[in-house]
């Protein structure tokens, strides 16, 4: 059975500098996918009273930021066979790393096609919108794509599945000329 110890000075300095950087984002909540070690974790510390952190009856996790609101936390399993199976790219953040702008499009595609909130429509479209400025996506396996399709289609239309046919690039050749064929096959 896991032993609870205090966090480290630095450990805590990093988790609120990854709070920080996370709430500059122009979304209203912080995403944390993590193996199931890592919520188990998160959560017996909101239940053990973490300062300014609460859960809420729907189960969401909850921080009461200085600012006098609440930013809540979507806590993403990472799992073999799982919704995430891997992060595809990781950018460094003091002692952790936070997915690539790629990796949240991906993630944020399977919330959209399983729940398709308003929120998670208006995250994908921001997401969608940077991926396109920056470029091409990481190689995508089948199940990828087809999330990345259907939210696509669902929030866009036809628009959609060629932004991501346009998005796919190289490593992704063979699926973007596939996808233009049923885009065209649509129409």
């Amino acid at each position: 059975m896991p032993t609870e110890t205090p966090i480290t000075a630095p450990l805590h300095e990093a988790l609120f500098a990854c709070f920080v950087a996370a709430t500059r984002l122009t979304t209203a909540d912080v995403d944390v996918a993590a193996p199931l070690e890592v919520i188990q974790d998160i959560g017996r510390g909101v239940l053990a009273g973490a300062l300014n952190f609460s859960q809420h009856p729907d189960g969401k996790i909850a921080f009461d930021a200085p600012q006098g609101f609440l930013v809540y936390l979507d806590l993403i399993m990472i799992e073999d066979g799982g919704v995430v199976e891997r992060i595809h790219v990781r950018e460094s953040l003091m002692e952790g790393s936070l997915a690539s702008v790629s990796d949240l499009l991906l993630l944020r595609a399977v919330t959209v096609v399983e729940r398709g909130s308003d929120g998670d429509v208006l995250d994908f479209q921001w997401l969608l919108s940077r991926v396109t400025e920056m470029g091409e996506l990481p190689k995508l396996d089948a199940k990828q794509l087809g999330y990345l399709c259907k939210a696509a289609e669902a929030c866009l239309a036809e628009m959609g599945c060629l932004v991501i046919a346009a998005i796919l690039g190289e490593g992704n050749a063979a699926d973007a000329s596939r996808l233009l064929l049923l885009i065209e096959r649509h129409c």
